[in-house]
């Protein structure tokens, strides 16, 4: 502790860093975080402070417990630091700032689009967005038209795991954009698509990507 604290009385604390630091070897050995990155680090370790300064308690090794990691493509990172502004806290929080380049949104092929739905928790209710193109619903639209959760791969699109009536689904106004929201309960852990059967047609007029649902895990202190 002693020599740590040292170092950052004496601004040499980064070489810590070239040492095998337990975040760094655990991307680097593919332990942890696998694909993530980190930007430079050039700020002293966050942890642990005394609460009101920025200076080492003495009652820990300081570290560099705080941290901002990234993974994607178009990302480029342009500045990381820590606040010492904000010392309410034993630890000092840390800022990254991002650019990030999205790929232009493809014309969408389906009449009914859904919205990109991230990894789902079991214990909450499953809730979908979609639009649907009005044009197709003035021709082909019916009350009788339903969502339904599907399997990943789907080999009937008339039985889905859970489903409900279109009509059943309320609006949501999103930056002037109108969505309609689906919702569904007691959805098992597995991989889906959520899809827009047509009855009229007889057939799925929209299909979202394929979506994970998993248990929660236990958080502990």
């Amino acid at each position: 502790m002693e020599t740590v604290i040292q170092k950052i009385k004496d601004r040499s604390f980064l070489e810590l860093l070239e040492s095998r630091e337990q975040l760094k070897r655990a991307i680097l050995e593919r332990d942890a975080f696998i694909g993530f990155h980190e930007q430079p680090i050039t700020f002293e370790p966050t942890y642990r402070v005394t609460v009101g300064t920025c200076e080492p308690d003495g009652k820990r090794v300081p570290s560099w417990t705080d941290r901002v990691l990234y993974k994607g493509d178009g990302i480029t990172g342009l500045a990381y630091t820590n606040n010492k502004n904000a010392v309410a806290s034993d630890h000092l929080p840390v800022i990254a700032k991002f650019s990030v380049k999205a790929p232009v949104a493809p014309k969408p092929q389906w009449d009914v689009v859904f919205e990109h739905l991230p990894t789902w928790f079991s214990s909450v209710p499953l809730v979908g967005r979609f639009q649907i193109n009005q044009q197709f619903y003035k021709e082909y639209g019916s009350y009788r038209d339903w969502i339904g959760v599907f399997p990943a791969s789907i080999d009937d699109c008339t039985s889905a795991s859970h489903w409900i009536y279109g009509a059943t689904c309320f609006e949501q106004v999103i930056e002037e954009e109108k969505f309609m929201v689906c919702e569904f309960t007691d959805v098992p852990v597995g991989t889906y698509r959520l899809g827009y059967f047509a009855v009229h047609l007889n057939c799925l007029v929209g299909l979202s990507k394929t979506f994970q649902i998993t248990d929660q895990p236990n958080s502990q202190r």
